[in-house]
């Protein structure tokens, strides 16, 4: 009975390629929440982080770089690399080429970038984030311009980017002329660029190319109950209301910052992956 459900709920959205169902994303939002939450952010404020907008910067290649390994399994592994084909197999590196096996792969692998520089820069006499930004940089950049000398809709994929930014700037205006200023620091803004950009990948997505699917269930019943453009209202509000509620309630600065960062993640991770799937779409 348990291995039938497991079956049923986490091994053959994995190899049936067919997303997200409400088992599979309470628990995973569960374990993710209680990782983040209870593991990663008290063990880093004892290391005196601060999770501002430098290291949001500093962790931003890291993200980058999740994001676009996962394009691979995608893209390219029926292709070139079998390496990259996905697999429920734990010792298989596929496994970590999807969700959830990405997150623990990129996880682990920034955690451990971050603890090295804290390391290297008692030796090399500069600045952790410094020393933990370069090494996202190095990892990063070749797969980036790896996908990028592959675009075969590079106007689609920089139309995600152009018209994120053309929102956020107009609910920036817009938050100013009202004197409500959530906005104003730049890992605010941060937050909600990252969301708006998930949004609009996958309202791009949705409305220019046919075979695409959203494989997430909130998501998708935003989008079948109204439109794929209201996704991109939703995800504005979302942003808005989160800030609003972590600026008002939380008096922790430090786990102020890192639910923001939190946020980040969640939106530009899928976001960047979803406008690079786009880029390199086959069809």
């Amino acid at each position: 009975m348990v291995l039938d459900l497991i079956n049923e709920f986490f091994v053959n959205p994995i190899t049936s390629h067919s997303g997200y169902n409400l088992v599979n994303t309470l628990v995973y939002a569960a374990i993710l929440l209680g990782i983040a939450f209870f593991v990663v952010f008290p063990f880093f404020k004892k290391k005196g982080i601060s999770f501002d907008f430098d290291f949001f910067k500093a962790v931003f290649p890291f993200i980058v770089l999740g994001s676009t390994i996962r394009i691979f399994e995608e893209n390219y592994s029926a292709v070139y690399f079998s390496l990259f084909e996905r697999s429920t197999d734990l010792f298989s590196f596929g496994f970590y080429t999807v969700s959830p096996g990405i997150y623990i792969f990129i996880g682990l692998l920034t955690i451990f970038s971050l603890v090295l520089s804290f390391f290297l820069s008692k030796h090399l006499k500069k600045e952790p984030l410094k020393i933990f930004m370069g090494i996202g940089i190095v990892l990063c950049v070749p797969v980036v311009l790896y996908h990028l000398l592959h675009l075969t809709h590079p106007i689609e994929f920089f139309f995600v980017f152009i018209l994120t930014g053309i929102i956020v700037f107009a609910v920036k205006l817009i938050t100013e002329k009202l004197n409500f200023n959530l906005l104003s620091a730049k890992l605010n803004l941060a937050v909600l660029f990252g969301q708006t950009l998930d949004g609009v990948a996958t309202f791009t997505a949705l409305s220019f190319f046919p075979s695409y699917s959203e494989q997430h269930v909130l998501s998708d019943f935003v989008i079948q109950n109204f439109s794929p453009a209201a996704f991109i209202l939703v995800k504005v509000l979302l942003s808005l209301a989160i800030l609003w509620y972590v600026e008002k309630e939380i008096q922790d600065e430090k786990l102020k910052n890192f639910i923001k960062l939190f946020v980040i993640i969640i939106g530009f991770a899928p976001g960047i992956r979803d406008a690079f799937s786009l880029g390199l779409t086959l069809s």
